[in-house]
């Protein structure tokens, strides 16, 4: 059985997350400030693994119009042609989706604030 490219990329996105988000976690636990190139270049790789995906699941969508230079052109706007996208394809699932790669992209403050409240 092969397994989709965009279910492996929505993997990478949360695998990713959550490595970022224990990693910042952590660091604000011990009162450190995150450094290293994974801290730096997270939030970069998670917009190319976001916009990736979004290509590669238009191609499931037919009616999604999608000129040569789809992939750059969603990696310019992806801010405002994300939640488009999702409403487009999906509907109301697919502002649930948005909400939850909101999630994920916050994943290490959210973190850090529920260890800020919890101590």
């Amino acid at each position: 059985m092969k397994v989709r490219r965009t279910t492996d990329y929505l993997a990478c996105i949360v695998a990713g997350s959550v490595i970022a988000a224990v990693y910042d976690g952590l660091a604000y636990w011990e009162h450190v400030e995150p450094t290293g190139l994974f801290a730096t270049a997270w939030p970069i790789v998670f917009v190319i693994l976001l916009v990736l995906w979004v290509v590669e699941d238009s191609k499931s969508y037919p009616d999604v119009y999608k000129p040569f230079e789809f992939g750059f052109l969603v990696l310019m706007g992806y801010i405002p042609y994300l939640p488009y996208y999702l409403w487009h394809t999906r509907g109301f699932r697919g502002l649930l989706l948005l909400l939850g790669i909101v999630v994920l992209f916050g994943l290490s403050f959210l973190t850090q604030l529920a260890i800020h409240l919890a101590s």
